[in-house]
């Protein structure tokens, strides 16, 4: 995905996001207020029946209202809130409107004083009937809970699907810059052995008056190119796990010394010109069983990048143990280091530390996932321990008997 369209749709997925957590919230408050609003206006239905028939029953010869019985107007607001199915607490007054202020003559019920009421008033002159009652506001909530736990669930689940969303597009734009750089890699590294190859070849073919140790040396030049090619080519193929998880480990009693000192034979022919300093520490009795191959193309792996991301004269310890049933094997350098924000995806398949957008070392990023699968499926593991600018250790905790 271009960067540009990128942006376009985390942007609109957060504006999307937010205007539905917006539209949530206004249609809860208007859900509360109109219910609020129902309730006030039962309230006021009950005072008015109620009022109504406290009137009939209190009025003289003059069609005045007279302070009648008030237990008989508590009678009258508790029958109409029972009717309309108003379970509350509630209390009623009497006010006198003769004075300037209202003067409260009877009152009947209680409320409890920690409790926010709502009051609605009758004028029947010349008296005031009040009915007071308990806030709604807890009630309205509570009838309304399921509702906004509902919402909230689908908030919650929306937000983390758009940060699943989120990752899943940095995690695919990522793995396509993986992809480019790798592309770029591999087609650099052949590049350098095709040409060479064949240019020797070719010089060969056009040049038939060359001598034999002139020619001898161009065959050697073909050949050494060749092989590199080669080399390359298998690293790829090593990495692809999908065969090797499918593929039957031939375990056996594996000397960690004899494989050491292969490995290291190896690596040092292959980087002679850089003159590697080695320090072995490898007791006499290590071993493990183990797949061969796979382990020593692991250690081999782990090593090899050792020297490569070490100064130009590299020194590397590679020292085993055997404690409590596992065997340690650590291969420890003066190079580099791993800036900690890197190190815990270091074993990515294709994933390689970068300085900029340029790798200062030539690789595929394919070694140390291929060292992790390793170790994993002979039911160990492999932990890296970097101070950047000081060097590396790398440990591969393997089972001593096998998996």
């Amino acid at each position: 995905m271009r960067e540009q369209n990128f942006k376009i749709v985390s942007v609109v997925v957060v504006l999307a996001l937010a205007l539905l957590v917006a539209v949530e919230a206004m249609w809860s408050v208007r859900t509360y207020r109109d219910m609020r609003r129902s309730y006030e206006q039962q309230i006021c239905s009950v005072l008015e029946e109620a009022a109504w028939k406290y009137a009939t029953n209190s009025m003289n010869g003059d069609a005045a209202i007279n302070i009648g019985n008030i237990s008989r107007f508590h009678a009258f607001v508790g029958e109409g809130l029972r009717t309309a199915g108003l379970a509350t607490e509630f209390r009623v007054e009497v006010l006198s409107t003769t004075d300037d202020e209202p003067i409260v003559i009877m009152t009947m019920g209680e409320l409890s004083k920690d409790e926010d009421i709502i009051s609605v008033d009758k004028r029947l002159t010349p008296l005031i009937l009040r009915l007071s009652v308990t806030d709604p506001h807890s009630a309205i909530l509570g009838d309304m809970k399921r509702m906004l736990v509902m919402q909230g669930l689908s908030v919650l689940l929306l937000i983390a699907a758009f940060l699943y969303m989120l990752r899943t597009l940095f995690r695919a734009k990522e793995i396509e810059k993986i992809r480019r750089d790798l592309t770029h890699n591999i087609t650099h590294e052949l590049k350098t052995p095709i040409a060479a190859a064949y240019a020797s070849v070719d010089a060969l073919r056009t040049m038939p008056e060359i001598v034999d140790q002139k020619r001898d040396d161009y065959l050697d030049m073909a050949h050494g190119e060749l092989q590199r090619l080669g080399t390359m080519v298998d690293e790829i193929l090593r990495s692809s796990t999908e065969k090797f998880a499918t593929a039957e480990l031939r375990l056996e009693e594996c000397s960690v010394a004899e494989m050491v000192e292969r490995v290291v034979k190896s690596l040092d022919m292959r980087y002679a010109s850089r003159s590697v300093e080695w320090s072995i520490e490898v007791e006499e009795d290590c071993a493990v069983v183990a797949d061969a191959f796979y382990l020593e193309g692991a250690l081999s792996a782990v090593v090899d990048n050792a020297i490569k991301y070490s100064c130009e004269r590299p020194k590397v310890k590679i020292c085993s143990t055997v404690r409590n049933g596992y065997t340690y094997i650590s291969v420890e350098d003066c190079g580099i280091g791993i800036p900690r924000r890197e190190q815990r995806r270091i074993f990515d398949k294709f994933y390689r530390i970068t300085s900029g957008d340029k790798y200062s070392t030539s690789g595929y990023g394919i070694g140390l996932y291929f060292v992790r699968s390793v170790v994993e499926r002979h039911g160990g593991s492999v932990t890296l321990s970097s101070t950047l600018g000081e060097g590396s250790c790398f440990t591969l905790k393997l089972l001593r008997y096998g998996k």
